[in-house]
Parts: structure tokens; sequence; C-alpha cells
């Protein structure tokens, strides 16, 4: 792992996060994209190239693709949304490919949780109820596999993956409680640092922490 690399990511996703807050949309422009840039390097790092990373490396360029759309001013959500829903299947097939068994309780717990979100945002999701029923499926399945891979045979690599995928289900939870339920102040900040350290975490696990 370069750690250079590392902490150019983290300082461009503190400038992106600033810049929003800033309402500097032309600096969005260039630290959110290069956040992602950066994190996929991340993923590039080190061992040799295989279908975990490959997978991971997919669901990133992804990301990056529907962080582009959300960027947009005005926002372009069902694309990001599809973009995003796309990611998650990535991620999804690169960790069930290390898993041989869904484990019984990190599956219920994943699911548990996206029942309690879904419930939450239900009143305010509108014509968009199908997509984000879809879209927390995803989401849901990814963070069992995940969780089910670390638990299945613990290592560095699984257990970052998990902790990424989590991290990447808070981020998206807080972006539905601000988007249908209730914005509040803190919301952008909350969003984006769980989203990026789940992100570079996922990147991790496909990269010099693989394993």
């Amino acid at each position: 792992m370069s750690p250079a690399l590392l902490v150019a990511a983290a300082i461009s996703g503190f400038l992106h996060i600033r810049a929003d807050y800033r309402r500097q949309w032309s600096l969005t422009y260039v630290f959110k994209p290069l956040t992602m840039l950066l994190i996929l390097g991340l993923a590039l790092q080190g061992g040799q190239s295989d279908f975990y990373r490959n997978a991971i490396v997919t669901g990133l360029t992804l990301s990056l693709i529907g962080d582009i759309f959300l960027m947009l001013k005005p926002a372009r959500f069902l694309a990001g949304l599809a973009a995003f829903l796309f990611a998650h299947l990535a991620y999804l097939i690169a960790f069930a490919s290390l898993v041989k068994n869904a484990h019984p309780i990190a599956s219920a717990a994943a699911l548990i949780a996206g029942l309690i979100m879904l419930h939450f945002l239900w009143p305010g999701l509108g014509r968009l109820r199908l997509p984000v029923i879809l879209y927390i499926t995803a989401i849901v399945a990814m963070v069992a596999a995940a969780s089910s891979a670390a638990l299945e045979a613990p290592s560095i690599g699984r257990l970052t993956a998990a902790a990424g995928a989590l991290a990447f289900m808070i981020s998206d939870a807080i972006l539905g409680v601000a988007r249908f339920r209730q914005a509040f102040p803190a919301a952008q900040g909350l969003i984006l640092s769980s989203y990026y350290l789940g992100q570079g975490l996922i990147a991790l696990s496909a990269g010099s922490l693989n394993g």
C-alpha cells in the first residue's frame, strides 16, 4: 500500500466535502472524481490481477460514474442510483466469490438493517419505491456476502472488505434520510466521509491487503 496515495485520497475527499459546504461547485467537479480515481489506484496496487480485484475495480468505476451523475446541477438522481446499483452488484459478485455459504447471523443482521432502512424511508419514497427497494436489496446482499466471507475465513483483506461494505451501507442510509425524510446540516459531511471510508476500505481489500 502506498501511504502517499492513501493520504492523497483522504486530502482530496476532505477538500471535496469542504467545497460542497462552501458551494464551490467548480472545486467539487475537481475533487469528487479525483478522490474516486485515487481510491481506484489503491485497488490496483500490489499482488496479481484476479477475478476479485477486477470485480472491485468495476464497482469503483461504476461508483465514479454515479458520482458524476449526482454532482451535476441539477443532479441526475435516477441515473446515479442505477450506476450505484450496478456498483453494489459488482461488489456482491466480488464478495460472493470468496464465500462458500452465507453466514446466517451476518445475513440476518444485514436483512434486518435493510428492512429498518426501507421502513423508515418508505413514507417519502413516492414513485421511487421500486428503484429504492431494488437498491436496498443489493446493499443487503452485498453486506451479507462481505460479512459472511469475513466470518468464514477471517483475514485482514476480508475484514477490511466487510468494514467497507458496512460503511457504504451507513452512507447510503444517511443519504436516504437526508433526501427522503429530513435534511440536516451535518448530512453531507457524514454521507461523504462514510462513503469515502467505505470505498477506500473496499479498494484496499482488492489491493495490497488482498487475501
